[in-house]
């Protein structure tokens, strides 16, 4: 069977889902056997796109083409001249004019374009309305990462679930610490304890009401544990910017975006991982901090319960004086905060990407049949 996995969200900005493919892929190409996996567009290999220096990389010449043509941003039908001799293409919502003679598949990460368009930039929702009006009906199954994914899908979508199959994210091995693991200052002069936040900076993600929830602790805690704020610029953040600038001052540090290499030490290093997302497909920077031994604080919507199970503190992300009350138990009581990194750790060794990688080969092979 010969597959062509749209690999344009490679090429985009968005660091989760960028991620999600990458890590698959990675894992997924060496397995393909006896099936032909092809990348589309222009790319023959992955290791220029695992960004190091800024999630926005300059990019190869083929792979800004691909970015620009890929995505059909020229309403060029590319996807169907590359797919003109698979036997199923496997989209994304990115793709403008998929093919229409192959069977097609999709990985969906979340509906939140509809489901919350004002936390997303206009092109964003326009994208997903199109591909949601005329590609979603031709799939013949979808992947989503959660058991809530699927449900938006079936619920708001009117989607059949025998044509959604949940398969979930993985963790890299680098997260799992060895042993016993020391704070690393070397890595962005970070202190030997903080409370750490990792997400882009976007309405999405929340961190105005971390931002409140921080200012409302005690002040030996905040003297104690300052508020480290890892991520990518993002977007509509103009007076989240201006208020984290303010907050620099207080002691609350950003780091801007964070390389993969240097990611599990500043996840290794935290005392608390803080994650008050509004809506997330998986939820990943959840697992990657409890494989890391981090207690973690985390938002009771969307896929995050499900993702992080009886390993995390759950709360209403909407309310500033929920999310401190958890902050501070978590800070204050030694044997809570243990019990909640073991439990994380052992939860977080059963998501695998070779796992993710096997399942969706699975599934492609179902879908073919």
């Amino acid at each position: 069977m010969r597959i062509v996995y749209d690999a344009t969200p490679l090429l985009l900005r968005s660091a989760g889902v960028k991620n999600y493919h990458h890590a698959l892929l990675a894992r997924l190409l060496p397995r393909a056997a006896p099936h032909m996996l092809e990348l589309f567009p222009f790319l023959t290999h992955l290791g220029v796109l695992r960004n190091e220096r800024s999630n926005y990389p300059r990019l190869p010449t083929a792979a800004r083409l691909g970015a620009l043509l890929g995505a059909n941003y020229l309403g060029l039908p590319l996807g169907a001249w590359a797919g003109r001799r698979a036997d199923l293409f496997h989209v994304t919502y990115h793709l403008r004019r998929p093919p229409r003679r192959p069977r097609l598949t999709c990985f969906l990460h979340d509906l939140t374009p509809l489901l919350m368009p004002e936390l997303h930039t206009p092109s964003s929702v326009r994208y997903f309305r199109r591909f949601a009006a005329d590609t979603l009906p031709r799939l013949a199954g979808i992947v989503v990462p959660s058991g809530s994914a699927r449900r938006d899908l079936v619920e708001k979508l009117g989607v059949s679930e025998e044509r959604v199959t949940v398969i979930p994210h993985g963790v890299d091995p680098e997260f799992f610490p060895p042993g016993p693991l020391e704070p690393d200052s070397r890595a962005y002069d970070l202190p030997d304890r903080y409370i750490l936040f990792l997400g882009a900076l976007e309405p999405r993600k929340n961190l105005a009401t971390l931002l409140d929830a921080y200012d409302q602790l005690p002040q030996a805690l905040r003297e104690s544990f300052p508020l480290v704020v890892a991520g990518a610029s993002g977007w509509k953040n103009r007076r989240l910017r201006q208020r984290l600038a303010a907050a620099q001052r207080a002691g609350v540090r950003w780091l801007g975006y964070v390389p993969p290499s240097v990611l599990p030490l500043v996840y290794g290093g935290a005392s608390l991982f803080v994650f008050p997302s509004l809506y997330e497909g998986f939820g990943l920077p959840v697992l990657e901090a409890m494989a890391a031994g981090v207690p973690v604080v985390t938002s009771n919507v969307s896929s995050l319960p499900e993702v992080a199970g009886d390993a995390a503190l759950t709360v209403d992300p909407r309310s500033a004086s929920e999310l401190a009350r958890a902050i501070e138990r978590v800070l204050t009581d030694s044997a809570l905060a243990a019990d909640l990194a073991q439990r994380g750790q052992r939860r977080a060794r059963d998501y695998t990407w070779e796992k993710a990688a096997l399942a969706t080969k699975a599934f492609f092979e179902r879908v073919a049949c």
